[in-house]
């Protein structure tokens, strides 16, 4: 048996093991699990699918951006299409699917290889650094005093902003690199760095803040702590390419990270609730490019009938042409 094949099995297994702990956890659980999600409004669940859609919707303006500087220029609704239909390729063990999916896409829109390559690259540099450089900010925010006491530096407000202000800069210096080392090879000029850099912070601001408007005990302030802690855990789920869709490797993340200030039994519950309010949000931006692409289906016949219609009128202008012509000599002899 080769390692391919070892690999996939992995996958699966790791899917069946996954489900199944979960199952076991939820029903050993099961009169705090209801307990939990009883105490979940309504319209928190709501706003978190809200959010999540608005956070998702600016992920989307980093796919344009990166196809943009290989010289394609899709509507941003097609590009909303694109990543919706792609994205759900993630759920298939393996964790590359949703990427064969868009390379194919680009492909056939005219991107070459290496260029579908490097805007691929360029989203996912972008998606994950602004994901860790979030995560980071968020901590030195909230919890300054955990890195003073593993650095044995005073836990001073200044010294959190300047650590902040620290983050910020390294990470613009790393965007800075990869944009002129990327541009050398680009067909156009990528994005200002500070406008990427803009808006990975909101797309983590609004993903993460789905995740915290579901706590209703924990006051505005904690906010960054969940929006970094929450982007850290896609962060790490999203590079365990043995699980689909990060599964059980962002819920175990999420644990961890909020393990000093929640139960771990209300992570579980609403780290559960969270994916699956992510699954929603995936399925409808999914349903946005079937929509497309059955719209595309059913122009092509109309578009054959134009260009046979076309093609007909081109004969009898030639047709007409060549007889006017004729009788011309006709007449002239």
């Amino acid at each position: 048996m080769d390692k391919k094949k070892i690999f996939s099995i992995f996958k699966w297994l790791w899917l069946v093991l996954v489900l199944a702990a979960a199952g076991y956890y939820f029903y050993r659980n099961w009169e705090q699990v209801i307990n939990l999600i009883s105490q979940i409004s309504a319209w928190r669940i709501v706003l978190s699918l809200v959010l999540l859609i608005i956070g998702k919707m600016f992920l989307v303006l980093l796919v344009q951006y990166s196809v943009n500087s290989e010289s394609w220029h899709p509507k941003y609704i097609e590009t909303l299409g694109i990543y919706g239909l792609s994205s759900l390729g993630k759920y298939i063990p393996g964790g590359i699917w949703q990427f064969v999916g868009r390379f194919g896409v680009y492909k056939v829109n005219g991107l070459s290889s290496k260029a579908s390559t490097r805007a691929m690259i360029l989203e996912n540099i972008w998606l994950l650094g602004s994901a860790v450089a979030t995560g980071v900010i968020g901590v030195f925010l909230t919890r300054f005093d955990l890195i003073a006491g593993l650095l044995n530096l005073p836990n001073h407000q200044w010294l959190a902003i300047l650590f902040t202000i620290l983050a910020l800069g390294l990470w613009i210096v790393m965007l800075k690199i990869v944009h002129k080392t990327m541009r050398r090879h680009t067909a156009e000029n990528i994005p200002s760095i500070f406008v990427v850099a803009g808006v990975g912070l909101l797309l983590w601001t609004f993903i993460g803040g789905s995740f915290f408007v579901m706590f209703h005990d924990f006051p505005f302030s904690a906010a960054p702590l969940f929006i970094g802690g929450y982007a850290v855990s896609w962060a790490v789920g999203y590079i365990a390419v043995f699980a689909p869709g990060g599964l059980g490797v962002r819920e175990a993340a999420l644990a961890f990270v909020f393990s000093n200030i929640a139960s771990v039994e209300m992570i579980a519950v609403y780290a559960a609730m969270n994916r699956i309010i992510w699954v929603i949000a995936e399925v409808l931006f999914g349903l946005v490019g079937m929509v497309q692409k059955q719209g595309m289906q059913t122009n092509q016949p109309e578009d054959e009938n134009i260009a046979t219609a076309n093609l007909e009128v081109e004969k009898q202008i030639k047709a007409t042409s060549l007889a006017s012509d004729s009788q011309d000599m006709f007449e002239a002899k």
